[in-house]
């Protein structure tokens, strides 16, 4: 059996009650360490291969202790292969994690998902090679007009695409703007061919969550963008890399 991590606690800190039950409906238990604790379940590894249930029972082990108090949410599929590891681990790294707890602290995860109107992506993705445009049939008896073609078709192709990234990072600025005071750090995953959505991720304080969505309402009524919120959620955008915790 392996040992399936959800997330890292202060310790003494945030326990539910009521008999958790995690991944694979495996009872999740606490190790403590000094000031830290972890929240694991052992599972086998054949169990572990992630689907909807067991996605799901995984988000609702790491919401649960959220709603408790600071955690560092952790990504699916951190494991170590023994209990007696859990230990030596937060031993090894608790100066990162402590500091991360603090910076975490009273705060929660917002999304924000914003896409441009169809005017301004031209009705393709920024990734297609053709730009969306219909390619006339290549006349063979004329190589110099089918490069020329093709050279003019990649200039309006890259147009296109800086036009539609300018565009993406002036409603980021102006989202930004407009949520000035209210959240701590943000993060911008940027859009990709296959899904031109532009993601802001914003470590809020809890107190200011409602204040978030009020001004979120405002700016959908002047946005010409679409805007999608979600949250809150546990800051998992916001767990700096640092030591991977997985062992095999």
């Amino acid at each position: 059996m392996s040992c399936l991590f959800y997330c890292i606690c202060p310790h003494p800190g945030p326990k539910p009650s009521g008999g958790l039950r995690g991944v694979g409906g495996k009872p999740v238990y606490q190790v403590a360490h000094r000031r830290l604790s972890a929240a694991f379940s052992r599972i086998s590894p054949a169990d572990l291969t992630p689907d909807l249930p067991r996605l799901r029972a995984f988000a609702w082990v790491v919401h649960s202790y959220h709603l408790q108090g600071p955690i560092i949410p952790l990504r699916y599929g951190c494991i170590v292969p023994q209990e007696s590891q859990i230990a030596d681990f937060l031993d090894e790294h608790d100066l990162h994690y402590e500091a991360l707890l603090k910076d975490l602290e009273g705060c929660v995860e917002m999304g924000l998902r914003i896409l441009l109107p169809a005017a301004s992506l031209g009705g393709v993705s920024p990734g297609s090679p053709k730009g969306g445009q219909e390619v006339a049939k290549p006349d063979l008896q004329a190589p110099s007009r089918l490069g020329l073609a093709y050279l003019t078709a990649r200039k309006a192709h890259y147009a296109r695409q800086d036009r539609w990234t300018r565009e993406y990072r002036q409603a980021e600025e102006r989202c930004l703007t407009h949520f000035k005071g209210l959240f701590v750090r943000s993060k911008t995953e940027g859009p990709s061919p296959r899904l031109p959505l532009l993601s802001l991720y914003f470590l809020v304080p809890a107190s200011q969550v409602e204040a978030f969505r009020q001004v979120f309402q405002r700016l959908t009524e002047t946005e010409s963008a679409r805007l999608l919120l979600s949250g809150p959620w546990p800051p998992y955008n916001f767990v700096i890399q640092g030591p991977r915790l997985i062992g095999k």
